[in-house]
């Protein structure tokens, strides 16, 4: 760098600054000389030094895995001793390390793994812990005493769904935030995590087929997850066992309030649940997303939404939907995925979802933002004559819509944007796919939807 640049005379806590900024924000450092923190120390000496001399910029890595069997032996040990330094730059700072190996298994690589070595090395640094790979290459890690980790506040879990991992590593009593994909050989509520501490969670746990069914999550376990979590900020729990439909009563159901005064976002994702009522003993006043059934399309949320919330009909009932948007009257964004839902004895298709937004219903009065995605499923159904009369009766009320999208599985029926014009120059946002049509003999019809051949 040449000695009249402005760059040299920065001083050094502004340098650092500018250093911290280039770090990633959504991951862990990586081993990339095209990225910070190793392209820090190739721009000039002075800078080196500085990046160097400041353990922090070295306290996060993330360590992938080279095929060990099909990668020269002087690629792996220059990788060794590159984690090494780097671990060395950090000195005594709290470290966040993620390991990803996916390409290798324990009859490739029978020795210790030598990265795995280099993380148990750091083990009383380890602040956040992410494991991704085969669970016998990883046993070392995963069985760490807590003792050995005084300051694990964050672990990530990913073991391929055929192995069962023997671990400690959940017994760690100052774990907070927790992501867990993998199968287990028991119930996952006796899994040694510290409930009580937990503010982040995420659960992805399989259980193997017994004489007494599936293992996993029913949707009653999943709430009984909640209840053990008081101080949860945001949880994702995945339904993956089936159960007789929801209800909120009867043998066996715990109807204890579910108290979650921190909650600010919640998924209950999975197609293995049917809400016949809503859940009437959940209480969390700080929530701000919500999310029921698997997620079809994401839902852009602004900064000003009071709740946003996605739900898949197919967890639903009329009954269960109509309570469901009772109990949160502060919905501002709200997205649909309209697959056929099941309805009550009694009630007709006539009466669809549609209607429950507008009048005589007077549900949701602080909805602005409304999104409707219809998935390529010749029998879920949404008509343009219902958009229009749900735009208009929206439109009419105090709290007026500013965005309505839908993307439709038909062609149109009805070109409704004339009749919207007005409320479009008043500012309202309207967006209308629908899948381009098809002209004369397709060959390829069918054979692309998995739904139906394969």
């Amino acid at each position: 760098m040449a000695l009249i640049s402005p760059m040299r005379h920065i001083p050094q806590d502004i340098l650092l600054e500018i250093f911290f900024a280039c770090l990633p924000p959504e991951h862990d450092a990586v081993i990339d000389p095209a990225e910070a923190p190793l392209l820090l120390g190739r721009i000039c000496r002075h800078w080196r030094s500085v990046a160097y001399a400041t353990p922090i910029l070295w306290s996060s890595i993330h360590i992938p895995s080279p095929d060990y069997l099909n990668t020269p032996p002087n690629i792996l040990r220059q990788l060794e001793r590159i984690i090494e330094a780097w671990l060395e730059r950090s000195a005594a700072c709290p470290l966040s390390v993620s390991l990803f190996d996916f390409t290798n298994r324990v009859e490739s690589n029978p020795e210790n793994h030598p990265f795995v070595l280099k993380v148990l090395s750091a083990s009383r640094r380890l602040r956040s812990l992410a494991l991704a790979g085969d669970a016998e290459l990883l046993l070392p890690v995963l069985q760490l005493h807590p003792a050995d980790l005084p300051l694990l506040k964050r672990i990530r879990m990913v073991i391929p769904l055929d192995q069962i991992p023997s671990t400690t590593i959940l017994e760690v009593p100052t774990l907070e935030d927790v992501v867990l994909r993998m199968m287990v050989s028991s119930h996952p509520l006796s899994l040694p995590l510290p409930w009580t501490r937990l503010r982040r969670l995420h659960l992805e746990i399989y259980s193997f087929w017994t004489a007494h069914g599936n293992g996993g999550l029913d949707f009653d376990g999943a709430l009984d997850v909640l209840r053990k979590c008081p101080k949860l900020e945001s949880c994702e729990i995945r339904v993956n066992k089936h159960n007789t439909p929801y209800s909120g009563s009867g043998l066996g159901h715990d109807s204890s309030s579910i108290i979650l005064p921190h909650l600010h976002t919640l998924i209950l994702s999975g197609f293995e649940f049917q809400l016949q009522r809503w859940i009437p003993d959940l209480v969390a006043p700080n929530l701000r997303s919500l999310q029921i059934g698997n997620r079809f399309a994401s839902l852009s949320r602004s900064n000003d939404a009071h709740l946003s919330v996605n739900i898949h009909l197919t967890c639903f009932t009329m009954t269960s939907l109509r309570e469901f948007l009772q109990s949160f009257p502060m919905i501002s964004h709200l997205q649909v995925t309209a697959s056929p839902f099941h309805f009550d004895p009694g009630s007709s298709e006539d009466d669809g979802f549609i209607a429950l937004l507008y009048p005589p219903h007077h549900l949701c009065p602080m909805l602005t933002d409304i999104e409707i995605v219809v998935p390529p499923d010749p029998s879920a159904r949404v008509s343009d004559a219902e958009v229009l009369a749900l735009i208009k009766a929206r439109m009419s009320m105090p709290n007026p819509l500013r965005r309505f999208q839908a993307r439709f599985n038909r062609p149109m029926e009805l070109d409704v944007m004339p009749e919207l014009q007005s409320f479009i120059s008043d500012g309202l946002q309207v967006n209308l796919q629908y899948p381009p049509q098809r002209q004369g003999f397709w060959a390829r019809e069918g054979l692309d939807e998995p739904w139906l051949f394969h």
